[in-house]
């Protein structure tokens, strides 16, 4: 019986110790973000997986176009660890479960790092050919 409650224990400890990352958030832009990129980048990963990935692609082209927004705004607040934590936790949540918060955490932090999406917009997306290759590297995050 003493092992069961300290089992326990250390299950109650790491319960509170992985949803204290996601508690607190209060930017609600950065967690809506957050929530559209990861639909959007499941979507990407979906199209990925059927071998159709292609910027050519308008509903590939549109979610991209999402990615990059997210980018754009957590570009804008890299200093900001209450929007990171935001945009972290909409991932989770926007992805249905799809998405856990190592890989949103794995993801945002790519983002953040990413060089292939710098001055690209919806007028010259098409131009861009490291746009594809950086929408494959977010999505390696995936698996």
């Amino acid at each position: 019986m003493k092992k069961i409650s300290i089992i326990m224990m250390f299950v109650a400890m790491f319960a509170a110790t992985s949803c204290s990352s996601l508690t607190g958030v209060t930017d609600t832009a950065a967690a809506t973000s957050g929530a559209a990129c990861s639909q959007a980048l499941i979507q990407l990963n979906k199209s990925k997986k059927a071998g159709t990935l292609a910027i050519t692609n308008p509903t590939d082209l549109s979610n991209m176009l999402v990615v990059i927004g997210a980018y754009n705004n957590l570009k804008a607040n890299k200093e900001n660890s209450t929007y990171k934590k935001s945009f972290t936790s909409g991932m989770v949540t926007g992805s249905t479960g799809l998405i856990t918060p190592t890989a949103a955490a794995n993801i945002t932090n790519s983002l953040l790092n990413a060089t292939g999406f710098d001055g690209i917009d919806a007028n010259n997306i098409v131009n861009k050919a490291q746009t594809v290759g950086t929408i494959i590297q977010l999505l390696s995050a995936l698996k």
